[in-house]
């Protein structure tokens, strides 16, 4: 394997010295699966990699502190996630790519280089779009997506667990269509989680699987939202139109909650085909024949003209309440909540979009004991169409299932446009607690860079006492644009809990991705501290982090879960519980890094990193003052082999697009 010289910058390194008080707050346990997993090889080596997603919300504390106050370590939280036996393409999570894309433009490896180009402005944009679209092992990679028509041989990508079992691992459920002449062709679904109801039950995105006819593969949908633990979980349908809609549409399902008597799960529905007389998205035939050939449009995965067919999505819920989480059934939407201004499905060229990505019942003065819910919507402005991260809220006389009875607000400070400028090319919220705090990020345009990067920028707001919605707030502006907060700082949110302890993925090091590379992420958390906050549980929390935000390899350092915590880097925190179990994505050295540094070696840079799902189990009874530094290695670094091999690079670059939740 090539040596690759790693260099921590100057600058990289004041981040890492700004995180140094740190503390041992977390024992690290790995929860993924042992094995009957579909495996990816490179080079003949297993390097399928484990995410952990969601964990369950039910408190089993009885104290303040949550599991900082009893021990927790035999308790029986249950946590999710899920594979990849290779690289993910476009991300199994966003109704469009890197949603950006609504005129799904992105068909082929150029015009997704020209997406890195152009929003990213990596000098790298060749190595990433290679990755993206061929992958990194024999499964995965956009290409095998596309091209899937061509064989009969498409094998899962993804596939999800629950506390390090395998589940929805069986057909996924198409009842009322499949294409004529193919036959269901087993390990061939993508399927991941995206949370976990009250009741423990997984929500998240599964696709069809493929059917074959002895020598091509064809697929129905391309996501569907789910919601069960079985082997077949109750799929979420699209509208039921009689039509392409009915027949391929997708959905994605997010979150849930309970109000009147009734369990939702919210998300996104197709609603409508996008313009399919645009030729720019065609790849393997005309998409316009889908609809315009009655023989194609009467059988439409039939046929290679309809594989990569998209829709304009709605925001959406389900309702759940009679459907059995362990046998599945196929569940129409209850409700599609309209875009901000416009009811065109398609605008020139582009289709509009609507997601809900967080929905809670409010235990704030706003909103009280009804649900309010968070995500993005389209607003027109033009012939352009933004997704804007949105506020979903209640009317004084209103039922969820009636959209006309639901106000939808954008959060200023994180749309599209700032008067006449274009500042970002879409934002989103992503999740909510009780206390109508949400958090979410807007990505950069590319000409809009800060600091030499134009990412994901991380905000939160929230709803006060008169549901009035405030402007969004950036982490670094709110932190004064130091520690890991650093001026023009990116990453991804990942969930908050009820604490205001926000948990997600942060830029480690400041070096300029523009004409340079991705900057490598590590897990974060902060605990937002409220203004009218007085609450003696939030106030005690707080002050085991020194109401600060650190990275959480900084908190996993010294004591007696030292040698074992270890062998673990949080790359990503995805979901956090009122308990403080958070769930992450860690790199993991078996026996041990060499040194606790944040960027030592493993096996002197011979052995070879895995990418792992952990789960981090607050230390019962510790303190801010059990705080132990974990420190910078000097700087520069030369690392050979393994330790950040090709592998772990390849990891590192798709990260920000496995999860967007």
């Amino acid at each position: 394997m090539s040596r690759i010289n790693f260099k921590i910058s100057l600058i990289a390194a004041g981040v890492m010295a700004a995180t140094s008080s740190q503390a041992a707050l977390y024992k690290v346990v790995e929860i993924g699966p042992a094995g009957g997993y579909e495996v990816g090889l490179a080079n003949g080596v297993d390097v399928t990699e484990f995410y952990g997603s969601a964990i369950d919300k039910t408190k089993q504390t009885n104290n303040d502190k949550g599991c900082f106050g009893e021990d927790c370590s035999g308790q029986t939280t249950v946590t999710f996630g899920d594979s990849r036996a290779g690289s993910e393409g476009h991300s199994y999570r966003q109704e469009v790519p890197f949603n950006y894309d609504t005129s799904f433009y992105y068909t082929d490896r150029s015009r997704n280089r020209d997406y890195c180009r152009n929003e990213l402005g990596y000098q790298t944009c060749d190595g990433w779009a290679d990755k993206l679209w061929y992958s990194y092992s024999d499964h995965g990679g956009l290409a095998r997506v596309r091209d899937a028509w061509l064989s009969n041989a498409y094998r899962s990508n993804a596939q999800s667990f629950k506390d390090g079992t395998l589940f929805a691992l069986g057909q996924p459920l198409s009842n009322d269509y499949s294409p004529r002449g193919f036959s269901y062709s087993g390990t061939s679904s993508d399927v991941v989680v995206n949370g976990v109801d009250s009741n423990g039950v997984a929500i998240g995105n599964t696709s069809s699987g493929y059917y074959d006819n002895g020598t091509s593969s064809a697929l129905i949908y391309r996501h569907r939202g789910f919601w069960g633990n079985g082997d077949t979980p109750s799929v979420l349908l699209p509208v039921q139109d009689g039509n392409i809609t009915q027949k391929m549409g997708r959905t994605m399902a997010f979150d849930s909650f309970e109000y009147g008597g009734k369990t939702y799960v919210t998300g996104s529905a197709a609603v409508a085909p996008f313009d399919y007389n645009d030729s720019n998205k065609n790849y393997r035939g005309s998409v316009a024949n889908c609809i315009n050939d009655s023989a194609i449009n009467a059988d439409p995965a039939a046929y290679a003209d309809c594989q990569n067919f998209a829709f304009a999505t709605k925001a959406s819920v389900w309702d759940v309440t009679n459907a059995d989480p362990a046998t599945g059934s196929e569940i129409p939407p209850a409700a599609l909540y309209s875009w901000q201004n416009t009811s065109d499905n398609n605008i020139d060229k582009k289709a509009s979009q609507g997601s809900i990505r967080g929905a809670v019942i409010s235990k704030a003065t706003a909103y009280n004991d009804e649900p309010v819910m968070v995500g993005f919507n389209t607003t027109k402005d033009g012939s352009n169409l933004f997704m804007q991260a949105t506020v979903f809220t209640p009317k004084a006389s209103f039922t969820v299932e009636d959209p006309a009875t639901w106000d939808s607000r954008v959060i200023s400070r994180a749309t599209v446009k700032s008067g006449d400028d274009f500042v970002y090319s879409n934002s989103m919220a992503t999740d909510i607690n009780k206390n109508l705090v949400l958090i979410g990020a807007a990505k950069r345009r590319g000409d809009k860079r800060e600091n030499g990067a134009a990412p994901n920028r991380m905000f939160l707001t929230s709803i006060d006492s008169n549901g009035d919605v405030s402007s969004a707030q950036f982490f670094d502006e709110l932190n004064g644009n130091s520690g890991i907060f650093f001026r023009g700082v990116g990453g991804e949110p990942g969930a908050i809990n009820n604490f205001n302890e926000i948990v997600g993925a942060v830029d480690a090091e400041q070096s300029t991705e523009y004409y340079g590379k991705k900057r490598r992420q590590r897990g974060f958390i902060y605990p937002y501290e409220v203004v009218d906050a007085n609450n003696v549980d939030m106030v005690a929390r707080r002050a085991v982090f020194q109401d600060r935000p650190w990275l959480l390899d900084d908190l996993t350092n010294g004591g007696n879960e030292s040698a074992n915590n270890n062998q673990f880097r949080i790359v990503d925190a995805a979901d956090i519980n009122d308990d403080g179990v958070i769930v992450a994505t860690a790199l993991k050295c078996e026996g041990g890094y060499d040194t606790t540094g944040h960027n030592s070696y493993c096996g002197n840079g011979q052995k070879r990193e895995k990418v792992v799902a952990v789960k981090l189990i607050p230390i019962a009874n510790a303190t801010s003052a059990d705080i132990v530094t974990r420190p910078v290695e000097t700087a520069p670094v030369e690392r050979k082999g393994g330790s950040l091999g090709w592998m772990v690079m390849i990891f590192l670059g798709f990260l920000g697009l496995h999860r967007n939740k």
